[in-house]
């Protein structure tokens, strides 16, 4: 069973000068809080500095940042430091939510320059290099500036950056009048429309691709490839087999979206390793077929509709059941020149919640294998052999044994 958070982050980006009307606005936080939204807060304060302590709690109590900027350079370069993802692995949604008030119209505190001009500024800049990280990632903008509703508006719903969307929106933004933080914050958490996210999440199970003459001119592009730039041979005849994972596909395809990718990119940079991962081209959660699921020493046990043998990984002991192709505890794939072999006993009984061994004795075996130092991976967790120096889910360099 999939969750929204096992793959996606809300956040929200508040920018204002926390200057509100009134209290309400600890209303909307708390659904933030109760649905685990993060908001990141840049505080363009007045002199007086007297929206900070709504500023300050509004951030710490969603576990969120707070910045205090300088000058326009310095704003600027901190609040793209925001970009940076909180969970280097999972997609992001996040909604901008700019305050356009009147007293956004005044110089904010250690600079020479106005916050809505700031505001501008920063929309732009923060777009654009956000979503260099992960096209996967979604972005919105809220505004709020009067007790009038229809200025409290969405001037850009949740998707992939288009900048010519991003430069409309900022010639939207001026100062108003009025500080709704309340509704502008309310906004915000209805755009991210996480109850309706979490209670619709499933899984599209993805079609393996078996042959190149299933493509129109017998050519594709992997979806991966393409929206991350990686230098990679398109999808025809003569690469067909270089690319196919440990799943041994070459191709799968989306079945929501269409779009396909190479079995070794879905396995290495979407999977990573796992069964699961986000869509590049409609934020999908993609799966696999239950007999194309790579194995883990926790689910190497017998079913309870049948007992097989558990076999020897050939690269680090570890138990697999008969039919796998993969070791998700050392990498290795599982194919014609690596083959597990059969232990002397049978799987374990299936019991629910039963805890499975993380390995067995090489006296079991009838391959005794080198003992290889394994390593764990600082940014995606997965086991690795220290000899491969990076790992081969997501590339991170490996620690030193």
């Amino acid at each position: 069973m999939v969750a929204y958070d096992d793959f996606f982050v809300p956040r929200v980006l508040l920018i204002s000068d926390g200057e509100a009307d009134n209290s309400t606005w600890q209303t909307p936080l708390q659904v933030a809080i109760q649905q685990k939204i993060i908001i990141d807060v840049v505080a363009l304060l007045s002199q007086d500095e007297r929206g900070r302590k709504t500023l300050e709690e509004i951030a710490a109590r969603t576990s969120g940042s707070f910045i205090l900027p300088g000058d326009l350079a310095k704003f600027v370069s901190e609040f793209v430091q925001l970009s940076k993802k909180k969970q280097a692995t999972k997609v992001e949604d996040v909604i901008l939510c700019l305050d356009t008030s009147g007293s956004m119209s005044e110089n904010y505190k250690g600079s020479t320059s106005k916050k809505i001009n700031a505001l501008k500024d920063a929309v732009l800049e923060f777009a654009s290099k956000k979503l260099a990280i992960d096209p996967r990632d979604r972005v919105g903008v809220v505004v709020f500036g009067t007790h009038d509703v229809t200025k409290v508006d969405v001037l850009l719903r949740p998707g992939p950056y288009v900048r010519e969307n991003f430069q409309r929106v900022v010639e939207k933004l001026k100062a108003q009048n009025g500080t709704p933080l309340d509704r502008g914050l309310d906004l915000a958490i209805r755009e991210l429309d996480l109850i309706n996210k979490r209670a619709r999440m499933q899984v599209e199970i993805l079609q393996p691709i078996r042959s190149i003459q299933q493509f129109p001119n017998q050519h594709g592009t992997c979806g991966y490839c393409a929206a991350t730039g990686k230098p990679q041979p398109d999808i025809d005849a003569a690469n067909w087999s270089f690319y196919e994972g440990v799943r041994k596909v070459s191709v799968f395809r989306c079945p929501r979206c269409g779009i396909v990718y190479h079995g070794m990119c879905f396995d290495k940079h979407i999977a990573r390793g796992s069964n699961n991962g986000v869509c590049y081209g409609c934020n999908s959660i993609l799966g696999v077929d239950p007999n194309l699921q790579v194995q883990t020493p926790a689910t190497a046990t017998s079913s309870q509709a049948s007992a097989d043998l558990l076999l020897m990984c050939p690269g680090c002991n570890e138990p697999l059941p008969s039919g796998a192709r993969f070791c998700a505890h050392c990498g290795m794939k599982i194919d014609a020149a690596h083959q597990p072999v059969a232990t002397s006993a049978q799987a374990l009984t299936y019991q629910p919640g039963m805890e499975v061994p993380m390995g067995s004795a090489a006296a079991d075996s009838l391959y005794n294998p080198d003992k290889e130092t394994l390593v764990t991976c600082t940014k995606c967790g997965y086991a690795c052999q220290a000899a491969w120096g990076t790992c081969p889910m997501c590339d991170e360099p490996l620690p030193k044994s």
